[in-house]
């Protein structure tokens, strides 16, 4: 094992006890679940036995799959790392690790991984509570979690521009308002336009696509496009902010 990957081990570790121990973070794991079970029995009382018909479920299944999923995203994905290098910049870890000369890189490695093993165990959750066709399930982890990337970079920039977890809160509220706004997209076609092109967007049409067993379409391929292009520029950005706070401390 080379120096880089245990300086990810150790930071892995690090994250994943902070995790553990923050009651926050643990409820924003919870919240998506408790949702969900909601959500499926007002789908269930609402539709009745439409719910069951061959097209009743595949709106339903596409509806409450994105919606776990983009519920998981938006509490899991963006919470644990906006308020965890919050944290760590308020009681100046963040500092210290710059010092030690550990990159951008191997901090925002390590986060992710522990923020998307937590993403991708509480998206099977909720998929469990979905009841959709088992079949189903890789392709669901699989778009929640790469779908999950987008909003944590962005999370990730929120959280190095913080001062401190109070100063984190203040950027909580409009980080899950954009993260959620795709749910509100079945309102019209007008808002359906603007919240395709948000972080979640791609996700949120990816999950109706594969509802409809469209997945492998070329419809897939626009959405696709627009989280690879959030991934990248958010990345970039990441590196080239936390490389001005090195310089800074």
């Amino acid at each position: 094992m080379n120096a880089n990957t245990r300086k990810i081990a150790v930071l892995c570790g690090k994250d994943a006890r902070d995790v553990l121990q923050n009651p926050t973070m643990l409820v924003s794991c919870l919240m998506p679940i408790g949702f969900m079970l909601l959500y499926r029995y007002m789908m269930r009382r609402i539709g009745g036995d439409a719910v069951d018909t061959s097209a009743g479920r595949t709106l339903t299944d596409g509806f409450l799959m994105s919606t776990a999923a983009i519920f998981t995203i938006a509490m899991v994905g963006s919470m644990v790392l906006l308020y965890g290098l919050a944290e760590e910049k308020e009681k100046h870890t963040l500092r210290t690790l710059m010092l030690a000369n550990v990159g951008a890189g191997q901090i925002l490695t390590a986060k992710l991984a522990v923020t998307l093993a937590l993403t991708a165990i509480t998206e099977a959750v909720c998929f469990l509570i979905i009841g959709a066709p088992a079949r189903m399930l890789p392709a669901f982890l699989a778009i929640g979690v790469i779908g999950a990337i987008p909003i944590m970079l962005v999370s990730a920039l929120l959280g190095l521009l913080s001062r401190d977890q109070m100063t984190s809160g203040l950027y909580a509220v409009p980080m899950l308002l954009v993260a959620i706004a795709p749910m509100f997209s079945m309102i019209g076609e007008e808002v359906s336009n603007v919240t395709r092109f948000l972080p979640t967007g791609g996700t949120d049409q990816l999950f109706k696509l594969l509802a409809e067993d469209r997945l492998l379409s070329m419809d897939a391929l626009p959405p696709v496009a627009v989280t690879a292009v959030w991934i990248i520029v958010c990345t970039v950005a990441f590196g080239l902010l936390f490389r001005r706070l090195a310089r800074d401390n």
